[in-house]
């Protein structure tokens, strides 16, 4: 699925962006409970985008190696046909 139809909270970014909305909210909230949920919140969406991030570069990682292990399966296979 392309990053332009994921939801905000599917992206690392989208993450990071719900992240800083709530650390603003809780900066500008009177009210303590509340600012400690907010904050919470924001370290909550801000673990999240971490993990994404390494779950994409795992991807990327891989997926570069599949790319130069191709070639030389297809050229095995054209020497062997």
């Amino acid at each position: 699925m392309s990053s332009a139809k994921r939801k905000p909270e599917d992206t690392a970014g989208g993450c990071r962006a719900l992240e800083q909305v709530d650390r603003l909210r809780a900066s500008a909230t009177p009210n303590a409970h509340m600012r400690e949920i907010l904050q919470r919140s924001a370290d909550a969406w801000n673990a999240r985008a971490e993990l994404l991030d390494g779950l994409e570069a795992g991807f990327n990682e891989r997926a570069a190696e599949n790319l130069e292990l191709q070639p030389g399966r297809r050229m095995r296979g054209k020497q062997n046909g």
